[in-house]
């Protein structure tokens, strides 16, 4: 009789992803998903059953933190009576306050509990259930804030099928993936750098964007008016092939996307959220740049000159060469972690 696995996450991809990836290592009859709104619509297309819990921030205003508490209780009770139907062998918690009622309940319940901790910074929330958990997985070696025994796993990345290079007529290939929360700056930042190149730079350029469906127009007649060759979505479903077919990358500093970065060998321009939790973002493209080539811009200080030389540099001056290898920490992958605890 396969064995279940409750896998909690929600909020943002950031979390989901590594659970998918994980999820696709066992039988579909298996993996249940406990998610919010706001990631259920990832799950609609994809072939697992999953669970709508109810949660919230514990807000700092008196009646707020009233409603946040009646919704992390309405949480618990069907995260309870969820557990109870389907008795999971484990459950297994991806971060963000989604996961505080089920991992809650599966605690009362006496359940295996794994955390995982995809930033280079523990999450207040993750920081909290790793005190009731059964073990803790980290993405990072310096983990800041996580347990001494937190087990090194790195993070799961989805394993999609990437078609083969397609070149666009020798041009060299920029993607932009500024992410929901950082693509209306990364709009502003790419017209400025376009503007310091002339006339024959722009035509030896593809550009590859992700924007927000609001900048969709203004971004095309941008480009457009350049008369630069260019293709822009508010999202990308085949994001591998644009990672695999780009020669330079600017991004943000999410976990999940370094890591699917890192795969494919790339170099990297990385402007880290300033308003990230904890700055996670700016440890996580300090933790990246360890082993891979990348140069790290502060989006409040972004000298426009110095960004435009660092592209021209790396697109057309310069082979890129090798970092330097470090020598590869040992990890035990987060697959390898949950077989051991259903045995």
């Amino acid at each position: 009789m396969n064995k279940v696995i409750f896998f909690v996450a929600g909020g943002t991809g950031g979390h989901l992803f590594p659970a998918i990836a994980v999820a696709k290592s066992f039988e579909k009859s298996q993996s249940h998903f406990l998610v919010d709104k706001r990631t259920e619509k990832i799950l609609l297309d994809k072939d697992f059953k999953y669970h709508v819990i109810s949660s919230s921030k514990l807000e700092k205003n008196l009646f707020t933190i009233i409603i946040s508490i009646f919704k992390i209780l309405h949480g618990f009770i069907y995260s309870f009576c969820l557990i109870l139907k389907f008795k999971p062998s484990l459950v297994v918690g991806f971060g963000g306050y989604t996961s505080i009622p089920t991992i809650l309940a599966a605690k009362v319940l006496n359940k295996k509990i794994l955390i995982h901790e995809q930033n280079s910074v523990m999450g207040r929330t993750n920081r909290f259930l790793s005190k009731i958990s059964t073990k803790i997985a980290i993405t990072y070696k310096n983990t800041i804030f996580a347990h001494k025994s937190a087990i090194l796993s790195g993070i799961p990345i989805r394993k999609l099928k990437v078609k083969k290079n397609k070149k666009n007529n020798n041009k060299k290939t920029i993607l932009i993936i500024g992410g929901s929360q950082g693509a209306q700056v990364f709009s502003e930042i790419i017209k400025k750098v376009l503007l310091g190149f002339d006339n024959n730079l722009l035509k030896k350029i593809f550009i590859v964007h992700q924007v927000r469906k609001e900048d969709l127009k203004s971004m095309k007649n941008f480009y457009q008016n350049l008369n630069i060759k260019f293709k822009i979505k508010s999202f990308f479903t085949n994001i591998y092939d644009e990672i695999n077919n780009s020669d330079l990358i600017i991004s943000r500093c999410g976990a999940s996307t370094l890591a699917e970065i890192e795969f494919f060998k790339k170099f990297c321009i990385l402007i880290p959220h300033p308003t990230s939790a904890n700055n996670h973002q700016f440890y996580n493209a300090v933790e990246f740049k360890r082993t891979n080539n990348c140069e790290i811009i502060n989006q409040s200080n972004i000298n426009n000159d110095k960004l435009v030389k660092i592209i021209k540099f790396n697109l057309f001056e310069k082979k890129i060469k090798k970092i330097q290898q470090q020598r590869k920490t040992k990890k035990l992958s987060l697959v390898n972690i949950i077989n051991d605890m259903l045995k």
